[in-house]
């Protein structure tokens, strides 16, 4: 869990590894796009390294995977990625 008033880092760029159709991406999608955050969006259906790159953070392929700058989110929580929105 993450308590701060203010993001803790600067957004260096968000990127959303995930399956198109699945519900975990489209609540992530959502969330986002509520918040005017423009994200990347790697399907790890349609492209190889895309799944890799999943795989490499978080160990698994099964949920969502969110990478902000430098911090790894798997599944959508949104008080935690609030701390690094800006």
């Amino acid at each position: 869990m993450c308590i701060c008033a203010a993001p803790t880092t600067p957004l260096e760029g968000v990127t959303v590894y995930g399956r198109s159709q699945a519900a975990d991406y489209q609540q992530v999608r959502r969330f986002f796009d509520d918040r005017g955050v423009v994200f990347d969006y790697a399907d790890v259906e349609r492209d190889q390294a895309s799944l890799q790159r999943m795989l490499e953070l978080s160990g698994q392929q099964n949920s969502v995977v969110i990478e902000i700058g430098k911090k790894i989110f798997i599944g959508l929580n949104p008080a935690d990625l609030e701390c690094v929105l800006p």
